[in-house]
C-alpha cells in the first residue's frame, strides 16, 4: 500500500503521487532488484514501471552479435518505462540493473489512465522524458568525439550521481560492454586514471577518491547531462506543489464528488460536533476542527476553540494536503516548519504553534481535514495519533452515510 512506503525515495514518483493522489497508488510495492536483472526486453510490452530507489538501471540496445551499448542510466530522479506513454508501448531498447537495489513497482496501466486524465501527470512524466533524450543524446556525441578515458570518466560520474557512496562494483567486461568498446580499451583507461590518483581499482570495485579532479577531466557532455538533470528535479517540485488553475484543490472531479455529498453550508449535526469535542477534550487541545475544503475556502462543519465559519483557502493550514502523499501530518512547532513559519496565524494572532491533522478521504479524493490546534509546541505520542485517525474515519463514515 502507498501509505507504508516512502515515495520520497524517488523524485519522479514524489511529484507524481503529490498532483494526483489517489487509488493508484495502492498498487506500489516495493522490490529489490539484484544486479543484472532484465526488466524490459527489447519489443516486449511493458506491464509494469520501475521507480528506482537505491537501484540503478541501464537502457541498452544490443546488436544482433551480442554486443550492447548503453544509452542512458536512470536511477532515483526517474522511471524506467517511458516507452509505455508512447506508441505502441514498446521499444528496440531493453533494461537491466547494473547497481543492485530497490525499486517501486507500479502497474504501467494505472499510471497510463493518470497520464490520460490528468494533464499534470502527462506533463511530469514529459518533462522527464526530455531530461532523459538529453542524456541519450549526448551520450551519442560522447562515443563519437570523446576519448575512451573521458568516457569512462562520465560513466563514472553519471553512476556515483545516482548511487549512494563513492564505490561502484562493476566488472570490466560489463563497462566495456556499456561503452561500446573492448575491454583492453577499458582496463587501459582505468589503470591511467589509478595512476593519476583519481581511483582506485580492484577485483570489480571502483573507488572514487578525488572527484573533483575527475570532474575536471571528464569532457563537456558530463556538464550537460548533469545540468538537465539539475533543472528537472526542482521543476518537478516546482509542477507538483503550485498554486495553479489546475492545482488539487481546483480538481474538478474532487469538487463535483465533495458537492455529491451535499454537505457544504449546512446547520451542525451532532455526529461531527461529538468528533471535534472528543478531539478537543482526548487530546487536550484547545482548537478542534472538522472541514471541508472547497476550491475557495475551508468550510468548518464543526469547530471547538475557534469562532469562524470558513477560513479562505489563501490561508489554509490544511492546504498542505494537496502538496503531500501523508495522511497524517503533525507539526510539532510552526516556526521551525518552513512550510508554515511564515503563516500570519504563525507570526500573528492567534500564534498557532502546534498543527496536527488527518485527511478526510474518500474513493482517492481529499474531502477535508480533521485538525487540531494549540498555542504553544508540543508532541503527540503514538496512541494520540491513532485517536486522531480514529476520530477521522468515524468523519468519514459518517459522510458516506449521507448518501446510503
Amino acid at each position: 500500500m502507498a501509505s507504508t512506503i516512502a515515495l520520497d525515495g524517488n523524485v519522479l514518483l514524489n511529484a507524481l503521487t503529490r498532483c494526483s493522489p489517489g487509488p493508484w497508488q495502492d498498487d506500489l510495492q516495493w522490490v529489490e532488484l539484484p544486479l543484472g536483472k532484465v526488466l524490459q526486453e527489447p519489443y516486449a510490452t511493458r506491464t509494469h514501471l520501475y521507480f528506482p530507489v537505491t537501484a540503478v538501471v541501464s537502457l541498452l540496445y544490443v546488436l544482433s552479435d551480442g554486443n550492447m551499448a548503453e544509452l542512458a542510466v536512470i536511477g532515483n530522479e526517474g522511471v524506467v518505462g517511458m516507452s509505455m506513454f508512447m506508441g505502441d508501448g514498446t521499444t528496440p531498447s531493453c533494461a537491466m540493473v547494473q547497481c543492485a537495489g530497490t525499486a517501486i513497482r507500479l502497474n504501467a496501466a494505472l499510471l497510463k489512465e493518470e497520464f490520460v486524465r490528468r494533464g499534470q501527470v502527462a506533463f511530469l512524466l514529459l518533462r522527464y522524458t526530455q531530461a532523459l533524450i538529453a542524456q541519450m543524446s549526448q551520450t551519442a556525441v560522447c562515443n563519437r568525439h570523446h576519448s575512451i578515458d573521458q568516457h569512462l570518466c562520465r560513466w563514472i560520474l553519471l553512476m556515483l550521481d545516482r548511487h549512494a557512496g563513492n564505490e561502484i562494483v562493476m566488472t570490466q567486461e560489463m563497462i566495456a560492454a556499456m561503452l561500446g568498446v573492448r575491454r583492453a580499451s577499458v582496463n587501459t583507461a582505468a589503470t591511467q586514471l589509478q595512476k593519476d590518483g583519481l581511483i582506485t581499482y580492484s577485483r570489480g570495485k571502483i573507488t572514487v577518491i578525488d572527484r573533483k579532479a575527475m570532474e575536471a577531466r571528464v569532457c563537456e557532455c558530463y556538464a550537460v547531462v548533469k545540468n538537465e538533470y539539475d533543472r528537472l528535479i526542482p521543476a518537478l517540485d516546482d509542477a507538483a506543489v503550485e498554486h495553479s488553475p489546475w492545482s488539487m484543490r481546483n480538481d474538478q472531479q474532487r469538487l463535483e464528488f465533495l458537492r455529491s455529498f451535499k454537505i457544504l453550508d449546512t446547520p451542525s449535526e451532532k455526529v461531527y460536533d461529538d468528533i471535534t469535542r472528543e478531539a478537543s477534550e482526548s487530546l487536550a487541545v484547545p482548537i478542534a476542527m472538522l472541514s471541508f475544503m472547497d476550491e475557495e475556502r475551508d468550510w468548518f462543519k464543526s469547530c471547538i476553540g475557534f469562532v469562524a465559519s470558513e477560513s479562505p483557502a489563501q490561508t489554509s493550514f490544511c492546504d498542505v494536503f494537496f502538496r503531500l502523499n501523508e495522511n497524517t501530518v503533525v507539526v510539532e512547532n510552526t516556526l521551525e516548519d518552513r512550510r508554515f513559519s511564515a503563516h500570519p496565524f504563525v507570526r500573528g494572532m492567534p500564534f498557532i504553534r502546534f498543527y496536527a491533522a488527518v485527511r478526510l478521504m474518500a474513493d482517492g479524493h481529499t474531502l477535508g481535514t480533521l485538525c487540531v490546534y494549540d498555542f504553544k509546541p508540543r508532541r503527540f505520542d503514538r496512541t494520540q495519533v491513532r485517536t486522531l485517525e480514529s476520530l477521522a474515519r468515524e468523519a468519514v463514515d459518517a459522510l458516506l452515510e449521507r448518501v446510503e
